[in-house]
């Protein structure tokens, strides 16, 4: 399965500490040029920049459905509306986005979704994520904001083996 990646799981795994668990878990991960442009260019010195720079396990594809990525873009950032477009121009693609809105959209057109909180969940299961909680703590601190809820759902989920 082809793995195509938002800047929010980029930037979040980062600040957590377990950008290298994307590589771990999916191997190559695709991304289109807003993507990169707002984590690197635009994100210059902050969270994921440095990693997603160097990590030569993404790379870098535009999306053909300019259609797609137009509509998208009247209520998505561009990031966002590339992702799904990219996304959408092959069944077997997991969606990796954060973003509620995004997340229903490409949900809508039938791509298969997680977001940091299951990448990190999925690593926590695999044995890549030792400590679950302290990777969200960390998230947290940096500055990427999570409902209580959610979190709370996730470590739910760790313990006792289920979807969050």
């Amino acid at each position: 399965m082809r793995t195509v990646c938002n800047s929010g799981p980029l930037i979040h795994l980062a600040r957590a500490g377990y950008f290298e668990l994307l590589r771990l878990l999916f191997g190559r991960i695709v991304i289109p040029p807003a993507v990169y442009h707002e984590v690197v260019v635009r994100g210059r010195g902050q969270d994921g920049a440095r990693e997603l720079e160097g990590a030569a396990w993404i790379l870098r594809r535009i999306p053909r459905r300019k259609d797609l990525i137009t509509a998208l873009g009247a209520f998505l950032a561009l990031g966002e509306a590339e992702a799904i477009a990219l996304a959408s121009e092959r069944r077997d693609t997991l969606l990796l986005i954060d973003e509620a809105q995004g997340r229903r959209v490409a949900e809508r057109l039938g791509i298969p979704v997680r977001g940091s909180l299951g990448v990190l969940l999925q690593g926590y299961r695999s044995g890549h994520v030792t400590d679950l909680e302290g990777a969200i703590a960390r998230m947290r601190e940096r500055g990427t904001w999570i409902d209580d809820e959610v979190v709370a759902a996730v470590l739910t989920a760790a313990r006792e083996g289920g979807l969050p």
